[in-house]
């Protein structure tokens, strides 16, 4: 097995998996559970995505791809620099079905 991307985190290093095995590609994280051992904080790329040796041109192109089209959260644009969130339809949604039934709750309360 070789390694073809390090990742920032173990929550990168599963969607990295996932891609991979999107395209049928068997990956193993490697130093998934090293993370707990410095209390949550990065640790310098210990987060490693290993894949087969036949595999491994394949995930390289992939992985260029995932670079080229990601950004690192610590560098995409929060809420406050006029970023989205990245599922703000849906959490208006959910607020505007919020306040509907405490509205609908203090009728029924007061009449």
């Amino acid at each position: 097995m070789k390694c073809v991307y390090e990742a920032a985190d173990v929550l990168e290093a599963h969607v990295i998996q996932g891609l991979l095995e999107q395209h049928r590609i068997s990956a193993f994280i490697e130093g998934e559970h090293l993370m707990g051992a410095v209390g949550g904080l990065p640790a310098g790329r210990a987060v490693r995505i290993l894949v087969n040796d036949d595999d491994v041109q394949e995930s390289t192109v992939l992985m260029q791809e995932y670079d080229s089209t990601n950004q690192p959260l610590s560098q995409q644009a929060t809420i406050a620099q006029g970023g989205m969130p990245r599922h703000g339809n849906n959490l208006l949604l959910a607020m505007a079905l919020m306040v509907l039934m405490i509205f609908v709750e203090a009728f029924r309360f007061f009449f």
